[in-house]
């Protein structure tokens, strides 16, 4: 007798690109469709994408009707995942609980850290983060980095539930030559993009990107040189074939959880070169697949380096790749599987 599958609830829009949505999409493609039915929300107003879940549709007024959905997912699913904090109500993780259900959570980015953009200040403080958390048993942060950071109350698994890139969306390319440097990301002041249009004007040979859209995009087209292109938005398929011309990735940010265009980049030989501040030497070795830096003096001098050892350049490159392959959804998608086998 074939046996039953088991079907889980993914509280992502998956026709509507961010990080988030985009993971969840993985997900739906690479869970074992042998053992598990998906489903997942839409917008009715978006394109809808191709995919095997079974999508339950949202429209305006979008809060309400996102509601009823999950409240549908959860009767109809036996494990639901809930990445998207604001949108799931704890009344209604409450009412998952009470039908028994499996429910868990990944924590993306900073939670507790009060100098820095937090969950803690977005949720209006600690009693309002832990009232709205208590009733979630499995709660998974994405680095180790944020386990340990995680001090305001809120009870983390011990171990980090890593997140992947669907590597064969792009295409390898060995960077040999530093030509073109890429910031890609939402224009507000946390991503500090300011520095990247700083580290511009030192090197006036370099071709610096721009690819994003936010409340700083006036500011910061005011104050770049010739040598700095803004490139607006671009959806998932147009940033894939567009980063294929850039030779790094600059993050000025300093408060991230594990950013996922750092995989996007290494599956296409980029190197990246990001803060210290939230952790990236649990997944990133200096000079060897990326840059770790910890101060705007660290940013010049690696870019100097790049500019005078082509080899360097070819090292990175090849390792950020190497990097990429292992956190492909291919392979991380076998912790998911165990992790969901055994929630509580």
């Amino acid at each position: 007798m074939k046996k039953k599958k088991i079907k889980i609830f993914l509280g992502a829009y998956l026709n509507y690109i961010n990080a988030q949505n985009l993971n969840c999409l993985a997900l739906a493609k690479y869970l074992d469709s042998d053992k598990y039915d998906i489903y997942a929300l839409k917008i009715n107003t978006i394109k809808d994408i191709r995919t095997s879940a079974v999508l339950f549709n949202c429209f305006k007024p979008l809060k309400i009707t996102t509601t009823v959905a999950i409240i549908f997912g959860i009767i109809t699913c036996q494990i639901i995942y809930l990445p998207k904090h604001k949108i799931a109500y704890p009344w209604v993780i409450m009412f998952a609980n009470l039908l028994g259900k499996k429910v868990f959570t990944t924590i993306e980015n900073n939670m507790c850290e009060i100098d820095k953009e937090s969950m803690l200040l977005s949720f209006g403080g600690e009693i309002k983060l832990i009232n709205h958390f208590r009733y979630t048993k499995n709660i998974f942060g994405i680095t180790k980095f944020i386990i340990n950071n995680a001090t305001c109350g809120v009870r983390l698994n011990n171990n980090p539930l890593y997140l992947g890139v669907d590597i064969d969306s792009y295409k390898f390319n060995q960077k040999v030559d530093l030509q073109n440097i890429v910031f890609i990301g939402n224009l507000k002041k946390r991503k500090r993009v300011e520095e990247f249009i700083k580290i511009s004007t030192y090197f006036s040979e370099i071709n610096f990107y721009v690819i994003g859209t936010g409340d700083n995009l006036f500011f910061l087209k005011e104050q770049a040189g010739k040598n700095v292109n803004f490139l607006g938005h671009l959806n998932h398929y147009e940033l894939s074939d567009t980063i294929r011309d850039m030779d790094l990735l600059f993050l000025p940010s300093k408060s991230e959880g594990f950013p996922k265009v750092i995989l996007e980049a290494g599956a296409c030989g980029i190197p990246s070169m990001v803060y210290s501040d939230y952790g990236a030497k649990e997944w990133m070795t200096h000079m060897q697949n990326g840059f770790i830096i910890a101060n705007f003096d660290d940013a010049i001098s690696n870019i100097s380096k790049l500019q005078n050892d082509n080899k360097l350049l070819q090292i990175t490159s090849k390792g950020a790749f190497d990097m990429a392959k292992r956190f492909d959804w291919k392979i991380i998608i076998k912790q998911w599987h165990k992790v969901m086998h055994n929630l509580k």
